[in-house]
């Protein structure tokens, strides 16, 4: 079912000084195309601008996010990298993400998967309901794991289980993610939203400035990495949509 148009693609909901950002694709479990990564920066700027304690992310219709569009596909734009061009714009976005000086935490119904799962773990903290799952089934796509996920996956649980988890494309539980510190809560289901909000209120107590600047140093221990790693993403990314369009090509005219 193609987007109500007249629906936004990303929804706020404030409440007691907290911004509850929406995915709000629900009909396609709030699948990320290149006009959600637009809307939800714009979002982000409005966010900063509006001197809120916190941000909780979460999903429309008790569904996190399924990833990438697929229909709509990763290529915007022109020139060489223009195939992943959905790709270079996430990693944008979730930088801004994690740049944000208040507490961020994903608020995790449904599932998280993919693109989705990465967006999760860019947030500070993730609330996920007992019954939830993370999967990153990129190479059954045909493609490339983006959003960092690859590095962060490898950095938290090493090289085996992280290759496990991308190359196999196997689902992730709720205890298991919890186990493996890729969860920081696991709650009742239906109750993630309203938990992770109570996360942020409870870190809003403290004095903002040592709460940005302890934001600050938890993000300098990883950006430099991923600085480096973000091209070599993206590269590989660009080179696996044009390896799929060129088979693609061929079983048309096999």
């Amino acid at each position: 079912m193609a987007h109500d148009t007249t629906s936004p693609l990303i929804r706020r909901d404030d409440r007691d000084g907290i911004a509850v950002v929406v995915l709000n694709r629900p009909h396609q479990r709030n699948a990320l195309c290149y006009e959600s990564w637009t809307e939800l920066s714009a979002t982000l700027g409005d966010v900063v601008a509006s001197r809120v304690s916190g941000v909780v992310l979460s999903g429309a219709d008790g569904f996190f996010c399924a990833g990438g569009d697929l229909k709509s596909g990763p290529a915007h734009g022109s020139g060489p990298l223009a195939p992943a061009g959905r790709v270079e714009h996430a990693q944008r976005v979730m930088e801004e993400l994690r740049s944000l000086s208040v507490p961020t935490i994903a608020a995790v119904e449904g599932a998280a998967v993919g693109l989705g799962w990465s967006l999760a773990l860019s947030c500070d903290l993730v609330v996920c309901a007992a019954d939830v799952f993370f999967a990153a089934p990129f190479v059954a796509r045909g493609v490339v794991p983006d959003g960092g996920l690859a590095w962060r996956l490898t950095q938290q649980l090493g090289r085996l289980r992280a290759s496990s988890l991308l190359l196999r494309g196997s689902r992730l539980s709720a205890t298991e993610a919890e186990r493996l510190g890729l969860v920081t809560e696991v709650v009742t289901p239906g109750c993630a939203v309203d938990r992770a909000r109570a996360v942020a209120e409870e870190v809003a107590q403290a004095e903002p400035g040592a709460v940005e600047m302890t934001k600050r140093l938890i993000n300098a221990a990883e950006s430099a990495q991923l600085a480096t790693f973000h091209p070599l993403e993206l590269a590989m990314a660009t080179v696996a949509q044009h390896r799929s369009a060129a088979a693609a090509g061929r079983a048309e005219f096999s």
